[in-house]
């Protein structure tokens, strides 16, 4: 990183991959694991909905109709996104972005 930069500057990604001197495999790693973390942080906050609403993880699989260990693992951020993801890349492929709001009435979650 320059000497000139300050912790409190704001940088484009961009500009950092060429600045490390990042690899395309190096970059594409980087990206994959930041959406992973992504939506694992999405997933714990609705864990954090369910718990606000008291509602236990028994309770909720039992309207979906699943496990309470599938409820745990969607919690975890370990669901198949393939759909998701290929609905977005079409929306992308049009010059849009496709955005997944929960709404809970009072409070709304952006998970995707």
């Amino acid at each position: 990183m320059s000497a000139e930069r300050k912790a409190a500057d704001a940088v484009d990604w961009d500009d950092l991959k060429g600045e490390f001197g990042l690899s395309e495999g190096e970059t594409h790693e980087v990206d994959r694991r930041a959406a992973l973390l992504l939506s694992q942080v999405r997933a714990h906050r609705l864990a954090e909905v369910r718990k606000r609403q008291q509602m236990t993880q028994a309770a909720v699989a039992k309207v979906l109709g699943v496990t309470q260990g599938r409820v745990s693992a969607i919690e975890k951020g370990a669901i198949n996104r393939s759909e998701v993801e290929t609905l977005a890349a079409y929306v992308a492929a049009l010059g849009g972005q496709l955005k997944l709001v929960a709404d809970f009435g009072d409070e709304t979650l952006v998970l995707g």
